[in-house]
């Protein structure tokens, strides 16, 4: 049995309030800035259908918040990665511009199945890419946990990631499984036709549930797997890894709130970029440059102010340009492919596939 003095450190230990780690106060950042671009659009939205009472079907700038918000703010957030990612020293060997080379075909021909299959029209693909975005979000939530130094020292590089990958593919089955639980009452939308209504009830109750309790058992035996080794076991995994876990289930609970919120999942993606905005900014705050840049590039590249005036300028330039396409010539095709809704995805799918270059 533990002695007085162990349990009285123990009830200490958990009257102690818990603190967030730096990714973790990022997160809540990034989720107030998410809200707060979302009200700002809403706002123009509110201004455009009350005030100068344009008609739904009428050309609009924002047509519905999140949509509009998700446009006029990832467009930046995509050119400005690329950018930064072709103009990084680290990138700059025939691997890595290889990788970049290869990754771009292999987003081109994504975009392109994705085309031929219908585009929007096709639920399965549709639905797919926002998965692929939450893998994207899902990988990046984990670079910062290492990257802002909440990760406890790694051993082994190789493990870490194996686990990350396993987490970021339980966190997906988690999401399918749960969006999976009304399909088979006739409750989801375009999934009626994959269950007979006319089957018992005990039957459609086992197939809702059947993916959740596989769930759950293959999240026991990777959980498992991984804590091999440590003297806790799964205990200790889960206690050394706790801010990781948390990230991820609440990059989950951001697509699970917009998709309950607004029946869509695009809350996500502004969130995704609210998300590297803040992190971006502390990252320039907390290593500013030894010396002054030189240049407006490598003030914007190197200096938080800097990469702030390129993000937040970059913003109010495409709105203005959005517009003028709106207003000013009533959406021409000429602008179509970077501004119009139905073009954004495949932005999308090209930014999250080059993403996967080697870091």
């Amino acid at each position: 049995m533990s002695s007085a003095s162990e349990r009285s450190a123990a009830i200490a230990g958990a009257m102690r309030p818990y603190r967030l780690t730096v990714a973790e106060r990022n997160f809540w950042k990034a989720a107030l800035l998410t809200v707060a671009c979302i009200a700002f659009f809403h706002s123009i939205y509110f201004v455009e259908r009350n005030v100068f009472q344009h008609h739904p079907r009428a050309a609009r700038f924002v047509g519905e918040s999140t949509e509009a918000a998700m446009r006029y703010i990832t467009l930046p957030h995509i050119i400005i990665g690329f950018l930064f990612l072709v103009t990084s020293r680290n990138n700059q060997t025939l691997r890595k511009r290889a990788w970049m080379f290869a990754l771009l075909l292999v987003g081109a021909a994504l975009c392109a199945l994705y085309g031929w299959s219908g585009g929007k029209t096709n639920v399965f693909f549709y639905t797919s890419i926002y998965l692929y975005f939450l893998v994207h979000e899902l990988r990046d939530e984990a670079m910062f946990y290492v990257a802002l130094g909440d990760a406890p020292p790694i051993a082994d590089r190789a493990a870490f990631q194996r686990m990350v990958r396993a987490m970021i593919a339980l966190t997906i089955a988690a999401v399918v499984a749960i969006a999976w639980i009304g399909v088979p009452f006739g409750l989801v939308p375009h999934g009626r036709g994959f269950i007979d209504p006319s089957r018992p009830l005990a039957l459609k109750v086992a197939l809702s549930i059947a993916p959740l309790v596989l769930w759950g058992l293959g999240t026991h035996a990777t959980v498992a797997y991984f804590a091999r080794g440590l003297r806790g076991g799964v205990r200790e995994l889960l206690h050394l890894h706790a801010p990781l876990f948390r990230l991820m289930a609440g990059s989950a609970a951001v697509l699970g709130l917009s998709l309950l919120l607004t029946q869509r999942a695009y809350s996500l993606i502004v969130f995704h970029v609210a998300a590297w905005y803040v992190f971006a900014s502390y990252q320039f705050s907390r290593n500013r440059p030894s010396s002054t840049p030189r240049g407006w590039w490598t003030w914007m590249r190197t200096d938080r102010n800097g990469f702030r005036f390129l993000h937040i300028g970059m913003v109010v330039l495409l709105m203005a340009i959005g517009l003028v396409w709106v207003f000013g010539f009533g959406k021409p095709p000429v602008l179509n492919w970077l501004l119009a809704e139905e073009s954004f995805l495949y932005w999308t799918i090209m930014h999250i596939t080059v993403s996967f270059v080697p870091r």
